[in-house]
C-alpha cells in the first residue's frame, strides 16, 4: 500500500520539480526529497530511508548516506523545492466560496528537551508540551498552514493565514477566532469571517465596542428572527461547514501526523515533517478525487 501511494507522490514530484544538481552533488534535491519522502510515509527516521534493505526492489535506486540526507535537508534548494511541490499540490484543488481554519496539536513527551515545545491546553482541563499545527483549508485540502508554540493562542496565529485568503467567501472558525481586529482582517480580503461568540454574547449587539464586520457574523450565526419563530437555517448550514477541516485533521493524524516521534525536534524538523506528511494527503487526496491521472 505504502509504495502504491509513493510512486503516485514520485509522479506527481518528478511532474512538478525543475530537476537541478549541482556541479559538486552527486544527488539532485529531488532526489533528497523523495527520499526522505519514503521515511515520512512510514514514520522511520531518515537514517532508515538510507539503507537499501527498507526500498522494495522495483524502487531499488542509488540512496545518499545519512550524512548527505542531514546536509542537504536543510539546504534552500530542497526547502524550496518542497514548497513548490506542496503549492502545487494544493492548487489541484478548487477554492470554493467557503474556507475553513483551525489548530490541530503536534504533543511530545512531557520531559522531551525540546526548548521551543510549549506547554499549553490540548483540550478540556487537559495540558500537553508540544507545538500547533494552524492550517487554512479549502474543503479537506490544506491550502496554507504554519506551526507554533502550543501554548500560543489561534487568535495570536491567526492572522498569518488569513492575510492569505484567495478570492471571496466566508471563513469559518470555532469561538477561539472571534476577534474584532481578525473580522476586520477577514474583510479586507474578501471574506466574511464566521466565528461564534460565547453563549452570554449571542444576542448582543454593542456597536460602540465591535467593528460592524463583527456584529454582522452575529446576525448571521444568531439571526434576531429566532424571537419570532423563524430558525437559523442558513446560518447552521454555514457553520457546519466547518467539518471538512475536521475530517482532514483525522485522516493527518491516522497518517501519522499526532504524536510527534522522537527523532523530530525542534520547529525546522517539526515543520519539514509536517509538510511532508500534508503533501502526502493532498496527493492522496488529488487522485481519490479524480482530480490527477
Amino acid at each position: 500500500m505504502e509504495a502504491k501511494l509513493y510512486r503516485l507522490v514520485y509522479r506527481f514530484v518528478m511532474s512538478t520539480a525543475h530537476v537541478r544538481r549541482g556541479k559538486r552533488q552527486q544527488f539532485s534535491d529531488y532526489t533528497i526529497l523523495l527520499v526522505y519522502l519514503w521515511s515520512v510515509l512510514h514514520d522511520r527516521p531518515v537514517c532508515w530511508a538510507c539503507d537499501p534493505a527498507n526500498w522494495p526492489k522495483e524502487l531499488d535506486r542509488e540512496l545518499p548516506s545519512g550524512t548527505t540526507m542531514s546536509r542537504r535537508l536543510r539546504s534552500l534548494g530542497v526547502l524550496q523545492l518542497l514548497e513548490r511541490v506542496l503549492r502545487a499540490a494544493a492548487d489541484l484543488h478548487p477554492t470554493p466560496p467557503v474556507k475553513q481554519i483551525d489548530s490541530k496539536p503536534l504533543t511530545v513527551g512531557a520531559y522531551s528537551k525540546d526548548r521551543d515545545a510549549k506547554r499549553g491546553r490540548l483540550a478540556a482541563n487537559q495540558m500537553a508540551r508540544g507545538y500547533r499545527l494552524h492550517a487554512l483549508n479549502h474543503g479537506r485540502a490544506v491550502r496554507f498552514f504554519t506551526l507554533a508554540p502550543m501554548n500560543q493562542h489561534d487568535s495570536q496565529v491567526a492572522p498569518r493565514l488569513l492575510s492569505q485568503l484567495e478570492g471571496w467567501g466566508y471563513t469559518v472558525g470555532d469561538n477561539a477566532y472571534d476577534s474584532n481586529d481578525l473580522h476586520v482582517l477577514a474583510a479586507a480580503q474578501n471574506h466574511q469571517l464566521i466565528a461564534p461568540p460565547q453563549f452570554k454574547s449571542r444576542h448582543v449587539r454593542d456597536a460602540k465596542n465591535n467593528a460592524a464586520e463583527r456584529l454582522h457574523a452575529l446576525d448571521v450565526l444568531a439571526s434576531p428572527l429566532e424571537f419570532a419563530g423563524r430558525p437559523n437555517l442558513f446560518g447552521v448550514a454555514l457553520y457546519n461547514q466547518r467539518e471538512p477541516i475536521e475530517s482532514s485533521f483525522g485522516e493527518l493524524t491516522m497518517m501519522g501526523l499526532d504524536h510527534l516521534p522522537f527523532w523530530v525536534r525542534g520547529p525546522r524538523r517539526v515543520a519539514r515533517w509536517a509538510a511532508g506528511k500534508i503533501l502526502i494527503y493532498l496527493v492522496r487526496l488529488a487522485k481519490k478525487k479524480g482530480l490527477m491521472a
